[in-house]
């Protein structure tokens, strides 16, 4: 039986997903977690209780939530 992938390792497949703990193994605090799951389409597969997102939204809403040179940060 094989290890399961990291939350890093799983950010290189957009059709896998992630729940509340990969964020925060990922270095994401518990209101940062709140914001995403609110913002991403949530996955709850039948029978069970765990919420999770796609690595594609969430890589999708942090690319729309980093601002570069290019663009002014909201206040």
């Amino acid at each position: 039986m094989s290890a399961r992938p990291s939350a890093a390792d799983r950010l290189a497949v957009p059709g896998a997903f992630l729940s509340r703990g990969d964020l925060a193994e990922l270095g994401l605090g518990r209101a940062q977690v709140d914001v995403i799951f609110r913002r991403c389409d949530v996955v709850v597969f039948p029978e069970t209780r765990k919420p999770l997102i796609a690595v594609a939204d969430y890589l999708e809403l942090l690319e729309a939530s980093t601002y570069r040179r290019d663009r002014v940060r909201p206040t």
